[in-house]
C-alpha cells in the first residue's frame, strides 16, 4: 500500500544520497590570491630561518605578531641610533675633538721651553685628553696655572742671572730685542703680566760690549742725552726697494743701552765770545761816544791741559768745566739756537751680540731716549705741558 504524500517529506528524498558523505566542491582561488600567499610564505619561511623556528611547522598567528613587533622595534631603533649618531653624537664629537685641539694648541703655546715638561702641564694635557664633553673642556683655565708657573719660574730666574751692577737682560723669543733693566724693573714686569707675554721672555745675565760710535747730533737724540741715559736704538733705514718690514716696525731694534761717555769735536771747545754796549755822553753842546764791552776766549781743552800741568789750579778747573758738553746742549736747547753741525763720540753699552748691527749701521742708527727713562728736563717739559692744558 502506498503512503499518503506528506508535503513536509519530500519524495524520494531518502533515496538520494547522505549528503554529509559527499564532498562539497571547493571554489577555486584566482591566480593572483595564490601569489600572494606565496610571498607570505616565503617570507615567514625566511622569518623562521633567521629566528631559528621550525621551517616545517606553519607559523601561527601569535609567532607572526611577535615576530612583527620585533621588526618593528629592530627598525625603530635602527632610525633612532641613527638620527642620534648623525644629529647629535657626530656634530658633539666633532666639537669635542675641535676643543681639545684648540686647548691642546693654547697648552703647548704657554708651557714651553723650561716648563715643558712641568707637573701642570702634564696634569692639563691629561684632563684635556680624558675631558667627554667640549664645555668640560672649555673649563680648563690654561692662562691661570701657567702664569703662577711663569711667574715663580721668571723671578728665580732673575735673581740667578744677574750682574755686579745688579741687572738682568730680557731676550724676547720673537723679538730680537734684548733689554738691559734693574732687577726691580725686570721684577715688576714679571709680577704686572700673565702667560702669554710671560711664555715670551726669557732672563739672562748681561753679555754686554761697550761700543763707540760717531753719530751727528740729530743721530745723538739732539745731543740731550748724557752720561748714564738708558737709549734705545732705531735704525733710519731710507726704503728705496717697497720693503715695509722697516717702514712698519714699531719696537727698537736694540732696547737698553747705557751711555757711557760723550765727546763733542774739539772745535765745539773752542770759545771767542765778546760782549759789548754803547751809550753816548752828553754835555751841553758836546756828545761823547762810550762802549762797554767784555771779551772772552778760550778753549776748554787746552784749558784742562793747562790744569793737569798745574798750570792753572786743577780742581777749580774741573769743577768749571764739569759736565760742558751737556750745559751747552741744555742751554742751547733753552734758547732755541744751537750747532746743528755738532759731531758726537758717544760710547755706548750694547748686548754683545747685537754689536755687529750697531758698527754696521752706524749711520743710520738714531739713539731715542724712552720717556720711561726720562731725564729731569724731559719730566718737567711733558709735566708742565699737560699741566697747562
Amino acid at each position: 500500500m502506498k503512503k499518503p504524500k506528506d508535503s513536509l517529506f519530500p519524495r524520494r528524498f531518502s533515496d538520494d544520497k547522505n549528503l554529509s558523505n559527499n564532498d562539497i566542491p571547493k571554489p577555486k582561488l584566482k591566480e593572483d590570491k595564490k601569489d600572494e600567499l606565496y610571498h607570505i610564505k616565503t617570507f615567514n619561511e625566511k622569518l623562521a630561518k633567521l629566528f631559528k623556528l621550525d621551517s616545517n611547522n606553519n607559523i601561527d598567528d601569535e609567532k607572526k605578531r611577535k615576530i612583527g613587533i620585533i621588526l618593528t622595534t629592530v627598525i625603530l631603533l635602527t632610525l633612532i641610533i641613527s638620527a642620534y649618531y648623525f644629529l647629535i653624537y657626530q656634530p658633539a664629537q666633532a666639537e669635542l675633538t675641535a676643543e681639545k685641539t684648540d686647548k691642546l694648541n693654547e697648552l703647548h703655546s704657554l708651557y714651553k721651553g723650561p716648563l715643558v715638561a712641568s707637573g701642570n702641564a702634564l696634569r692639563l694635557e691629561h684632563e684635556i685628553e680624558d675631558a667627554n664633553s667640549a664645555q668640560e673642556v672649555r673649563l680648563i683655565n690654561i692662562l691661570m696655572f701657567s702664569t703662577k708657573d711663569w711667574k715663580n719660574y721668571h723671578l728665580k730666574s732673575i735673581n740667578t742671572n744677574k750682574d755686579q751692577y745688579n741687572r738682568t737682560m730680557a731676550v724676547y723669543e720673537n723679538d730680537t730685542k734684548n733689554v738691559i733693566m734693574p732687577i726691580d724693573e725686570a721684577t715688576k714686569i714679571v709680577n704686572n703680566h700673565d702667560a702669554k707675554v710671560l711664555s715670551n721672555i726669557m732672563f739672562e745675565k748681561p753679555n754686554t760690549v761697550s761700543v763707540p760710535i760717531l753719530v751727528s747730533r740729530l743721530q745723538a737724540g739732539a745731543g740731550l742725552v748724557s752720561v748714564g741715559s738708558v737709549v734705545d736704538i732705531y735704525t733710519n733705514v731710507n726704503n728705496t726697494l717697497g720693503d715695509t718690514n722697516n717702514t712698519n716696525k714699531t719696537s727698537p731694534d736694540v732696547s737698553g743701552c747705557t751711555v757711557l761717555s760723550i765727546m763733542r769735536y774739539e772745535e765745539n771747545g773752542e770759545i771767542e765770545s765778546e760782549y759789548s754796549k754803547g751809550h753816548d755822553i752828553i754835555q751841553g753842546n758836546n756828545t761823547n761816544p762810550n762802549e762797554d764791552s767784555q771779551k772772552f776766549t778760550s778753549n776748554v781743552l787746552e784749558m784742562l791741559k793747562g790744569s793737569i800741568v798745574n798750570g792753572y789750579d786743577e780742581k777749580t778747573t774741573v769743577e768749571m768745566l764739569q759736565n760742558y758738553g751737556i750745559k751747552l746742549s741744555n742751554y742751547e736747547r733753552q734758547i732755541n739756537l744751537g750747532d746743528l753741525d755738532a759731531q758726537y763720540m758717544l760710547l755706548i753699552e750694547v748686548p754683545q751680540e747685537r754689536v755687529s748691527y750697531v758698527l754696521n749701521n752706524m749711520d743710520e742708527i738714531v739713539l731715542t731716549i724712552p720717556t720711561t727713562n726720562a731725564p729731569d728736563w724731559m719730566v718737567s717739559e711733558i709735566s708742565q705741558t699737560y699741566l697747562n692744558n
